[in-house]
């Protein structure tokens, strides 16, 4: 497609959804199987978590680095029950098809127990199959789509989805005007979070100027922003990721569009691209003055790695430390991982578990109920914290 054409993109088309499974249906077998890659019983041995990100881009680099953070932690204390926890990290590049050789390789690994991701909704959505049909628990770490749900009853995930994500910044939207502009990333993650903004949207007396679709290659959103500007909009919500939004933010200024730029997580790596962001405000899975255990996790990796903390690496960190627990309470096949995490926060299963990003308690569907959305604003590499609640 030629980037720089001024009509706008096709039709929403999103990668296909695989088809969904039961989550509570599974044969009673399953969970007494011992396969390839069950630990023996009792304390010690070494397992891996899989780790499936786009490791170059900044947002994967973190989930990386805060999943080897954790394991580092687990294993200077001894190990969960005596057990020594590896990462081994595969980039997925951020796209569905990498995403599904990932997950194969994954899946043949007797090693690995357990896969911490996908970092992104489209890539955990095309695992999804191969981890179901794998018989190998995965646990999204910052893939925020609300098709995730349907992913079957081997996918769960750390983040709250679009539906808490979007309802906040709708919230946050109409503190800056009346009239709301959106573009939204064409792929699974931009399409989930600009529908369910638009729907909470739709419960204030803010006014929908347009909404249109956009690629994250693209080069030229001029032909949009202009065509915003003529509808006098005061906001525009960016649903997609820092790529497309950074071109975006430079344009609007190109063209006069003084508009307040909102978004969700998928903005947060602006601050690691050139470029002046200031002012641009997004909902972040993970912001470290939400509390104690934030701040701690955040002196901790600044110090180990001499940079800020991304919610992605806070997700993965809490993924690999609730994988542990797992660990720790007697879990040591790939089916009794999955059952024990099935059971965190419900009745007849194990506690919720407390992380640097908030409770997780999961519901039927894999989901953790009721986590706080941080309303964050950019301010040169650091993220102000504005608000925080659910």
């Amino acid at each position: 497609m030629d980037h720089n054409r001024k009509s706008a993109p096709p039709p929403h088309s999103p990668v296909p959804v695989p088809a969904t499974f039961p989550r509570l249906a599974l044969p009673l077998v399953l969970v007494a199987a011992v396969s390839a890659c069950d630990l023996a019983p009792g304390r010690g041995g070494t397992v891996a978590f899989g780790l499936a990100a786009p490791l170059t881009r900044s947002y994967g680099e973190n989930s990386k680095l805060g999943a080897e953070l954790a394991a580092e932690e687990l294993n200077a204390a001894g190990g969960p029950d005596g057990i020594t926890i590896a990462i081994r990290p595969r980039d997925d590049g951020g796209e569905a098809a990498a995403a599904i050789q990932v997950a194969s390789r994954f899946v043949a690994d007797p090693a690995v127990v357990a896969v911490v991701g996908h970092a992104n909704s489209d890539p955990m959505m095309a695992a999804s199959k191969v981890y179901h049909d794998g018989e190998l628990p995965a646990l999204g770490t910052s893939a925020t789509s609300t098709e995730i749900a349907a992913a079957g009853p081997w996918i769960f995930r750390i983040a709250s989805n679009d539906s808490a994500n979007a309802a906040a910044i709708a919230r946050e939207a109409r503190r800056f005007g009346r009239r709301v502009g959106i573009l939204y990333a064409n792929d699974e993650y931009g399409t989930s979070l600009a529908a369910i903004f638009r729907k909470a949207l739709a419960q204030t007396d803010a006014v929908l100027v347009g909404a249109d679709p956009y690629l994250e290659e693209m080069k030229d959103f001029r032909p949009y922003l202009l065509r915003f500007k003529a509808r006098q909009a005061e906001v525009l919500l960016v649903a997609g990721l820092e790529v497309g939004a950074s071109t975006m933010i430079r344009q609007m200024r190109e063209v006069g569009l003084s508009a307040r730029v909102l978004g969700g997580d998928g903005l947060e790596s602006l601050t690691s691209m050139e470029g002046n962001y200031d002012g641009t405000m997004f909902g972040m899975l993970y912001h470290p003055e939400t509390s104690d255990r934030a701040r701690t996790f955040a002196e901790k990796f600044r110090r180990r790695y001499k940079r800020e903390p991304e919610s992605s690496a806070a997700t993965s960190y809490d993924a690999v430390y609730l994988l542990a627990r797992a660990l720790k309470s007697g879990a040591r096949s790939r089916a009794e991982i999955r059952e024990y995490l099935e059971g965190v926060g419900r009745p007849g299963g194990s506690e919720p578990f407390v992380g640097v990003t908030g409770p997780v308690a999961f519901d039927e569907n894999g989901d953790p109920v009721g986590k706080p959305v941080a309303i964050a604003a950019i301010e040169g590499t650091r993220f102000r914290l504005v608000r925080s609640g659910r």
